[in-house]
């Protein structure tokens, strides 16, 4: 039903009030002033509600009057007062209007605001300056577990922890004393207690209003109980990602666009040398860049947040740790956009490839000394050819000359028994020259091909060694690398003994090495070279030294004692297993120094044994162990410079020592 007919008695009461006005006019003529009677029921509608009813009336009202002017025949001198009833009629009507249209507007916004209070999300609850609740909407009470109306006119502490409502009650009255918009309970956690006992987080906002003599306030209420259960989920979150983050073997580091630290992991501080506080909200390349790459540096990232350079791109700089040392960084980037895709930071992965740019200037130093060795065998092989072709152009007039005195001794048949001596003579010159070129080519071609055979497997070895270290270049191949290494090494180690041993050769045949002794101790110079031998053993080798005799000065061509020690050794290493002990003794007494070395490698077979010392030999069981077949040979020559003698004893497969004695004075040739 429409609001016009909700009250009838109304509507009926101005009718007859209307009824009433025109009769009077029409039977009481003489009475001009009667017309202004019609504001009567225009007024009367004030009480109804709705504009149209006063609209209709108004309307009503006006024509009854003009109707009443002509039937009561009323001249001009009575047109000033039907203007005026007619004023008064529309100008109530206008006032009733206006009146009645505020009140629409206040009804509206009243249930605009009740719509407000009781369709809220969040709890809302009025309260009075005595803390008695004077109205609370439906989510307050069923955030709080209380049915409708239950909480009206309890005190406000019935939703506070019990811990904290006497407490409440002295915050609640300074508040009143002096109130102002705010929230609660700032920097805090705040509770609220439901009906049933148990509690629940909340954060509240207050504000306050009066009505009349009495002042109230609102308060705001959210239930944050799953925000603080997404909280603890995405701080534990949070902590499992930083996790991953300090055990990942780079460094993980977040630059905002004012190029400050926003979060770095552990291992980046580990590097660094800083602890996380230390580093966070510093500028990155002015706090931890080297002053040599700080403004390149500083511009790549510039570039890299406007999108001129792609994060495809990865860039090298050192930075500066904490004790002030360089270390080389490689990073890759990616950028981390807002929702609009603006970039916001920098996340940058760093890997410190300091120790792999160290390995690669060893590698290259090892190349150039490879390609230096190659050259020396080279020059050796050209000039072994050179020699071999004097020798043969020697042979070559030497049988000329044979050849001559022959057709002599032909034409002296008298002198035939001096000939024939002679040729005879000749002849086994002829042999031995012979003899001479053969052994000569035989070397040649042991040479040939014990170098092509000895320099083919340590080059293979660094060739493919190098291929295999451009390969390992992932975060966790150190170890590989490092094993690529050592076989570098070692093979480079292998060559120089080998060309040593060349070397040395080449000198004792042409007679350029002496003995120079001078005055040491043994057991300093015997420690020093176990040290450095240490070096080259295998897995699980050791070398133990001892010296017995009050002495240990020893007056010896000190290089000449470390070559020999050297190769005997290094031959202990060489044909010995992994894991196996090596003993290295001298002794003093009589003015003699005894060395010996003991191993429990191959050993030499019996058979064999009368052959070690001779160029180029390699006992049978040895063949597949890396070796030239000089060093004895050079021991042997360098011992008999010393005025020396040199011995050994050897089980096949259980090892060999061999023994040397040096007289301690030998006078300088």
């Amino acid at each position: 039903m429409s609001n016009e007919h909700k009250r009838p008695e109304l509507l009926i009461g101005v009718i007859v009030l209307t009824a009433l006005v025109f009769a009077a006019d029409l039977i009481i003529k003489m009475d001009a002033s009667i017309p202004v009677l019609y504001v009567a029921p225009v007024l009367l509608t004030l009480f109804h509600p709705g504009r149209k009813t006063t609209s209709y009336v108004a309307a009503c009202c006006t024509i009854l009057t003009i109707v009443s002017f002509v039937l009561s025949g009323h001249g001009l001198s009575h047109m000033l007062n039907l203007v005026v009833s007619i004023t008064g009629i529309w100008t109530g009507f206008y006032f009733i209007i206006k009146y009645k249209a505020q009140g629409i507007d206040d009804s509206k916004n009243r249930e605009r605001l009740n719509a407000l209070f009781e369709y809220a999300t969040e709890g809302m609850i009025i309260a009075n300056s005595k803390g008695e609740m004077v109205m609370i909407n439906p989510m307050a009470e069923k955030q709080f577990g209380y049915e409708k109306g239950e909480l009206e006119g309890k005190k406000i502490e019935l939703l506070i922890p019990e811990r904290m409502s006497e407490r409440h009650v002295k915050h609640r009255d300074k508040y009143v004393q002096n109130p102002y918009p705010r929230p609660m309970g700032k920097g805090i956690q705040l509770f609220g207690r439901r009906k049933d006992g148990t509690e629940l987080p909340v954060e509240i906002s207050l504000s306050n209003f009066s009505t009349g003599n009495e002042n109230y306030v609102i308060a705001f209420i959210i239930d944050i109980s799953e925000r603080r259960i997404s909280e603890e989920l995405l701080s534990k979150e949070k902590e499992v990602a930083q996790m991953y983050l300090d055990i990942a073997p780079v460094i993980f580091l977040v630059l905002n666009k004012e190029q400050q630290v926003s979060l770095i992991n552990q291992n980046g501080c580990q590097i660094l040398g800083f602890s996380e506080n230390e580093i966070v909200d510093k500028n990155w390349f002015d706090a931890f860049v080297t002053d040599t790459e700080k403004e390149t540096s500083r511009q790549l990232f510039i570039q890299l947040m406007d999108g001129k350079i792609s994060i495809n791109n990865p860039f090298e700089y050192e930075i500066r740790t904490a004790n002030g040392e360089h270390r080389l960084i490689a990073w890759k980037n990616t950028i981390i956009r807002d929702e609009r895709g603006n970039p916001q930071a920098v996340l940058s992965s760093g890997e410190d490839i300091t120790a792999r740019k160290q390995q690669d200037e060893i590698i290259d130093k090892a190349n150039k000394e490879l390609q230096r060795y190659s050259e020396e065998v080279l020059e050796l092989n050209a000039d072994l050819e050179k020699r071999v072709r004097v020798r043969t152009e020697e042979l070559a007039e030497l049988i000329n000359r044979l050849e001559r005195i022959n057709t002599e001794l032909a034409i002296e048949i008298k002198e035939r028994k001096q000939a024939e001596k002679l040729l005879e003579k000749n002849k086994e010159d002829l042999r031995t020259a012979l003899n001479k070129e053969k052994e000569l080519s035989e070397l040649k071609s042991r040479f040939v091909t014990m170098a092509s055979h000895e320099f083919r497997t340590p080059l293979s070895t660094i060739l493919s060694s190098v291929s295999l270290i451009s390969k390992y270049n992932e975060p966790g191949q150190d170890e590989k690398r490092f094993k690529h290494i050592e076989r570098i090494k070692s093979a480079v180690y292998n060559l120089t003994s080998i060309l040593n041993d060349f070397l040395s050769l080449g000198k004792l045949e042409e007679g350029k090495v002496a003995s120079t002794p001078t005055t040491f101790d043994i057991t300093s110079f015997s420690n020093d070279l176990v040290g450095e031998l240490k070096e080259v053993t295998k897995t699980g080798q050791s070398i133990t030294y001892n010296h017995e005799g009050t002495s240990t000065t020893v007056f010896l061509d000190k290089n000449l004692t470390r070559n020999i020690c050297i190769n005997l050794l290094s031959n202990a290493i060489k044909y010995s297993e992994e894991g196996t002990p090596i003993h290295f003794q001298t002794v003093i007494e009589h003015d003699t120094l005894m060395i010996s070395v003991s191993d429990k490698g191959i050993g030499i077979p019996e058979s064999e044994q009368q052959y070690i010392f001779d160029r180029f030999f390699r006992a049978n069981n040895a063949s597949n162990i890396q070796g030239t077949g000089l060093g004895l040979n050079i021991v042997k020559k360098y011992v008999e410079l010393m005025q020396g003698e040199v011995g050994f004893t050897s089980i096949s497969g259980k090892g060999t020592t061999f023994t040397l004695t040096l007289p301690l004075h030998i006078p300088v040739e």
